[in-house]
């Protein structure tokens, strides 16, 4: 495993002061994914140079590419040191650092923490954190032994002259403390865990064991793996065989226009169980080795089968069985050499968190998920927004404008490709009946939108305005006004845009309140098609029982407004995101009482003779 190396602010001022001006691409070619810092780090060397560099440019300038910068929880940081004890513990930057590095050791990487700070050893072994620790010096001589030939002898020099500096400067406190037990580690650092030449017998065979869970995968994509793999599988093909048929269910599901959510919900757990049976049965005579390749190959076809079931028991209004699903999915992916896999899963969580109104427990998994965004460079926008959200609803204002702060820093990096983000998480959140906080989120898309004078994005978004402030109710309203206040700040426009902006959503207003006019109503019972066209697809916003015998879906067209249809209990269960189609029977429409019209924004009742001619179905995006 590659090590994920957390570095503090004294190796970079070695690096500084010593580094030659190929260091950046040295540093990239042997740490792909990066080196990680907190942002104390960066307040602490924002002023160190590179002082043998050609006029001695900004260090923090030239490294940014490779850092991977990620905030931690003042909380966290005191509660460390309170674990340590606050006399021992060591200064708040190194502290974050060492919280840093405990939680990237427990997602399951082999971290080290780069300090010359012994304390930053001593306190961390003392609470067991789950990481090693080297100084500079050390992390400079691994890179020379495991990175591209090219950059060796450089590492190689530039990690002599470090440690030299490091002898130096201990040896200069030998009347402040005894260093004995610091040289020991300086020394010991350079041997423990240092790479073989040649691999060991167990890494040869786990190599053997990558390869056939390769082909073994392969296989079931409908590849042809080489011949002396599929040999060695035996008969582990076979038996693994039918969890390709899930690929066929997910295909079917994706390329069907109208799904109709109960019936492929039910009709998956079948396809799942029965999958899973036979294979058990085929794995069950097999020893641990055999099992442990078959599960890891078939991994990504249960972590794909699993995330649709979840997206389905979410439409099918059933939140607890879709977050067991999203729960499983993430276990899948963490058998999955997809290193998107995880970070989708998590994410998903968080906004069924989000939905529940489970805010810290929906923050944390936003926070992961950025986490992996990072170390896989991928768009973190949308994590970093939501966490932020997240933070700010629970309480947290302090971390909620750390979050803030980075937000606005990744907007300014590239304003057009932030719109589209935006616009995708507004479109999310209003798909999951959150019109709250989808207006927040689209109402700045629509500024980056207009910022960077792209007119298709902003009609794009113009039209979900309406959908989402015609879907916002008083109660949300209220609840989201402090929110409304923190993600304002999250792109700043000038004062031309802020005219645009707000002729904009003057526009979008006139339309909102156009279909908030309520449908002709005679009072008797008319075709449907007479009301509203065949075609007419509405988006259900919620479900709500109004009694023993009725039910009320909520449901919203772009051009009709948002309609109430009176159901009877039971007969369908439906949820945010599912469409709904009446043809081929009579309707009757009425005016809504006030109380439903100010909670939901209904502004026409419609009850359906036969309930049998609804068809209730979702786009399903896989």
């Amino acid at each position: 495993m590659a090590t994920t190396w957390v570095v503090d602010s004294n190796c970079f001022i070695h690096m500084g002061s010593m580094a030659q001006d190929n260091l950046i691409e040295d540093l990239r070619k042997s740490i792909p994914e990066g080196i990680f810092v907190t942002p104390g780090v960066h307040n602490e060397v924002r002023t160190v140079r590179f002082q043998r560099w050609k006029n001695k440019p900004n260090l923090l300038d030239k490294m940014k590419p490779i850092l991977t910068t990620i905030a931690v929880d003042d909380d966290q940081i005191k509660g460390l040191a309170s674990q340590i004890g606050e006399r021992a513990a060591p200064q708040d930057v190194d502290l974050s650092l060492m919280v840093l590095a405990s939680k990237l050791s427990r997602e399951g990487r082999d971290v080290t923490l780069v300090t010359d700070d012994f304390k930053m050893t001593t306190t961390s072994q003392k609470v067991n954190l789950g990481f090693n620790t080297c100084p500079p010096s050390t992390f400079l001589q691994r890179l020379s032994e495991t990175g591209p030939n090219a950059c060796k002898s450089r590492f190689r020099s530039l990690s002599r002259r470090t440690r030299a500096a490091e002898m130096r400067y201990a040896i200069s406190r030998v009347n402040e403390y005894d260093i004995q037990a610091k040289l020991t580690w300086m020394v010991d650092s350079l041997i423990e865990n240092k790479p073989q030449i040649k691999p060991t017998e167990p890494a040869q065979e786990k190599s053997s064991e990558q390869k056939l869970i390769r082909a073994l995968r392969k296989f079931l994509l409908g590849g042809e793996p080489k011949k002396s793999h599929m040999g060695k599988l035996g008969s582990l093909p076979q038996i693994c065989l039918p969890v390709s048929e899930l690929d066929s269910y997910l295909t079917d599901i994706s390329n069907n226009n109208a799904v109709v959510v109960d019936k492929a919900y039910e009709i998956g757990i079948e396809k799942v169980s029965s999958v899973l049976e036979r294979v058990g049965l085929g794995l069950a005579p097999l020893d641990e080795e055999r099992a442990e390749i078959a599960h890891r190959a078939m991994a990504g076809h249960m972590y794909r089968m699993e995330s649709c079931l979840a997206m389905l028991a979410k439409m099918n209004g059933d939140m607890m069985v879709a977050r067991l699903h999203l729960s499983r999915a993430l276990h899948y992916a963490t058998l999955v050499d997809d290193v998107n896999a995880e970070m989708l899963a998590t994410n998903q969580l968080g906004l069924l968190a989000l939905v529940r109104n489970k805010w810290n427990r929906a923050a944390d998994l936003f926070e992961t998920a950025d986490r992996q965004a990072q170390t896989t460079k991928n768009p973190r926008l949308n994590y970093v927004v939501c966490a932020g959200m997240a933070r700010f609803l629970d309480g947290d204002e302090d971390l909620a404008g750390k979050h803030l702060v980075t937000a606005q820093s990744l907007v300014s990096e590239d304003i057009r490709k932030a719109g589209d983000e935006l616009f995708n998480l507004g479109k999310t959140l209003l798909a999951m009946d959150e019109s709250g906080l989808a207006i927040e989120v689209l109402d700045e898309a629509m500024e980056c939108a207009i910022d960077c004078n792209d007119e298709n994005l902003t009609e794009n978004l113009a039209e979900y305005l309406i959908l989402a402030n015609n879907a916002l109710t008083d109660s949300e309203s209220e609840q989201y006004v402090g929110l409304r206040k923190y993600l304002d700040d999250i792109n700043t426009i000038d004062q031309s845009s802020t005219t645009k902006f707000d002729d904009k959503i003057n526009e979008i207003a006139d339309q909102v309140e156009l279909i908030s006019q309520p449908l002709d109503s005679s009072g008797d019972w008319v075709e449907a098609s007479e009301i509203f066209p065949s075609t007419a697809k509405f988006s259900v916003l919620r479900q709500l029982s109004m009694g023993p015998d009725e039910t009320l879906v909520v449901a919203q067209h772009s051009e009709l407004g948002i309609i109430g249809f009176w159901l009877p209990t039971s007969e369908h269960q439906v949820s945010a995101g599912q469409n709904i189609i009446i043809k081929g029977t009579k309707v009757k429409v009425a005016n809504p009482p006030d109380n439903l019209r100010s909670q939901h924004n209904i502004s026409s009742l419609v009850a359906v003779e036969d309930s049998d001619k609804i068809v209730f179905s979702a786009d399903i995006d896989l």
